[in-house]
């Protein structure tokens, strides 16, 4: 009797740890959001990606450097060769000696200008951009000589950690260091483990592998009679970074960061796959099958591919073709759809992702064979960043990163309203905390105030961030459609400019439909007298016409918005949109303005998705009747038995891989 009870209890202790962990992860699930991108592209969602896959980890390559050169101006070489495309082999050409003089260029313009890698308020913009991709760890390139670059992780580790704490989960941190067993390295693994390790600085931060921190480095260089260096191969988990773009498939140990395709496979003693990477670019010659300089002239940029390949999606109802012959091909990631298709084909636990923000390159007289080279970047088609920039290519590659993420590791299934509750908004706030209301959280102080140093002579400076949002709610009756938005502090004033506007994307587009970057209604864009607020629908971009007048309250930190359905088209019809919120928008008209100013939730082009059940279940495809999330406690129990079995057995399985 007394075991049966001591197992009772084991296995009520396993569920409830269960429950409370799904409980305090359901809180901000970003691949519950949806997005359509700038080319049309819609996020899969739960329906084409299944659910969330165990023991799936993306990482991506990230650059911590962009402070120990900022005495120089940037120079930008996509804007130079538009300009003077011929000085692009001329090192001793007058322009570059005397008006583009300079040890570092920029392919572009990052969207957060030529900041520095200090800037807390672009480390916590990265923070929520990584985080909403499903980035797992990030991997700091410290593989020359032996910099870390420890003013700049130390920022970062601090602005993410709290960053945490206010509910990101943002990547996590490994150290790359040279490709060899250098005297360098050496150096290097010491620095980084008296400072951050040894310390226990940011323990939350850490990633972990095979129960140790990981990292990338050869351990080969530490020699094991002395304490500290013995100390330090025995605190990490080990995996050797692979130099070359061209090596064969690699076990013992070793991972790569980037390669030509096909790329190479990293894999466990038993034969699976651990690691893969995928490339958005590779300064690789595809004649010579060589390494080469990103300027020259057989250089695998953006819109290269191995063989005749191709992709295709559907856009306001026509099917778009991508392959090389596509106008504007660099938009499209051909290169980099290529790799990331291959590395899902190998099921790997690992995909590696090159790169984030490396965005800098120096310009040599000859390197590899190319006169004027700029070896690891050049311009917008021969580059591998992902963070959005000023540029022509925009944010376009961050929701190609974001599609595929999710392609290998799942989404979790939207929410859904079993049913409506009618709200009196100008009644008691209570009303909103009916279960059946949905409601999304999100994240608080988006937007740090900025007063940093950028390169060369810049300063940036930004003040926006206003109303901090970080609940919102829906819900509906028979008659309106009510909306429930919560900041942090008492709402401004609404006669402040640009005041928490509402966007509605309410339909797909078509061939005929009308909208700016897909939402077809907004209210706010005019600001609303004391009780009424106005609705605008999109006659085609920023170009608004009023549909008519709706009533809201404020009420301390709580908007309500009360929207007749017939407004939005859905009297008596099933509820299915996305929406988000903006406040203080600088730019009128520029999307790109929601990753800067003010606070938008959620970010960047992300929106919520609100459906009524029987929207739902037809965007599932499903006419059988819905499972419910709000089931009973038996059904829960009966859940988290089974989840406990699963538990256990994935805990035989994975005990030996991530811990945390």
């Amino acid at each position: 009797m007394l075991k049966r009870k001591v197992l009772f209890a084991i296995v009520l202790a396993l569920i409830l740890s269960q429950l409370i962990g799904m409980a305090a992860s359901a809180e901000i699930d970003p691949t519950k959001w949806v997005a359509v991108d700038g080319l049309g592209r819609e996020l899969p969602t739960n329906k084409e990606v299944g659910d969330i896959k165990q023991g799936k980890y993306v990482g991506i390559f990230y650059w911590t450097w962009h402070y120990n050169f900022i005495s120089n101006n940037p120079h930008n070489v996509t804007e130079i060769m538009k300009k003077h495309p011929e000085i692009k082999y001329d090192y001793n050409h007058e322009l570059w000696r005397r008006q583009y003089n300079a040890s570092s260029y920029f392919w572009n313009e990052p969207i957060y200008g030529y900041y520095t890698s200090t800037d807390k308020y672009v480390l916590r913009k990265q923070a929520e951009m990584l985080a909403d991709a499903g980035i797992d760890f990030v991997a700091f390139d410290c593989t020359n000589g032996s910099f870390t670059w420890e003013p700049a992780y130390l920022a970062l580790c601090e602005v993410w950690s709290e960053a945490r704490e206010q509910g990101v989960k943002t990547p996590q941190i490994i150290f790359m260091l040279n490709f060899g067993p250098l005297q360098e390295t050496v150096v290097s693994l010491k620095s980084i483990y008296n400072r951050l390790y040894k310390k226990e600085a940011y323990k939350d931060l850490w990633f972990y592998w095979e129960g140790k921190p990981l990292i990338m480095a050869h351990p080969e260089c530490l020699n094991q009679n002395t304490a500290l260096e013995k100390e330090i191969y025995e605190f990490f988990t080990w995996r050797r970074n692979v130099a070359s773009y061209f090596e064969d498939d690699k076990d013992d140990r070793y991972w790569g960061w980037l390669h030509v395709y096909p790329q190479a496979v990293y894999k466990n003693p038993d034969g699976t796959v651990e690691q893969v990477t995928v490339g958005i670019a590779q300064n690789a010659d595809y004649v010579e099958w060589r390494l080469c300089a990103m300027n020259g002239p057989n250089n695998m940029g953006r819109s290269y591919t191995n063989g005749e390949y191709s992709y295709s999606y559907t856009y306001r109802n026509k099917t778009i073709k991508v392959d090389k012959n596509i106008e504007n091909s660099m938009f499209y990631g051909l290169n980099f759809q290529q790799q990331f298709d291959f590395a899902i084909e190998q099921d790997p636990e690992i995909i590696f992702v090159t790169g984030w923000n490396e965005w800098i390159m120096g310009r040599f007289d000859e390197w590899m064979g190319i006169p004027n080279a700029f070896p690891d970047q050049f311009d917008d088609e021969n580059s591998r960043d992902i963070e959005p920039s000023k540029g022509a290519l925009k944010d376009y590659y961050y929701y190609q990163l974001i599609a595929n993420v999710r392609r290998f590791k799942g989404a979790s299934d939207i929410d859904y309203a079993e049913k409506g509750v009618s709200i009196d908004i100008f009644g008691d706030l209570s009303q909103w905390d009916d279960p059946a209301i949905l409601s999304y959280d999100h994240y608080t102080k988006n937007t740090y105030e900025r007063n940093s140093r950028g390169w060369g002579r810049l300063k940036y400076e930004n003040y926006t961030m206003r109303n901090d949002i970080v609940n919102t709610k829906v819900t509906y009756d028979d008659d309106n459609i009510y909306f429930y938005v919560r900041a942090v502090d008492d709402l401004t004033p609404h006669t402040d400019p640009a005041w928490m506007r509402l966007f509605l994307d309410t339909q797909k587009a078509t061939e005929t439909s009308v909208d700016w970057e897909e939402f077809e209604y907004v209210i706010n864009r005019r600001n609303p007298r004391d009780s009424i607020a106005y609705l605008e629908r999109s006659k085609g971009g920023w170009d608004w016409e009023l549909v008519g007048e709706v009533r809201y309250s404020v009420k301390g930190n709580v908007l309500q918005i009360e929207v007749p359905r017939e407004m939005l088209g859905f009297k008596n019809k099933p509820i299915n949109f996305n929406f988000k919120w903006s406040d203080n928008m600088q730019e009128d008209g520029d999307i790109m303005d929601f990753y800067l100013n003010g606070d938008v939730a959620p970010g960047g082009r992300l929106c919520f998705a609100f459906r009524d059940k029987v929207a739902y279940l037809e965007e599932k495809g499903d006419e059988k009747e819905g499972f419910s999330f709000t089931t009973t406690t038996a059904i829960i129990i009966a859940t988290s038995i089974v989840l406990v079995g699963v538990i256990a057995a994935a805990v035989i399985i994975l005990v030996n891989k991530k811990s945390v």
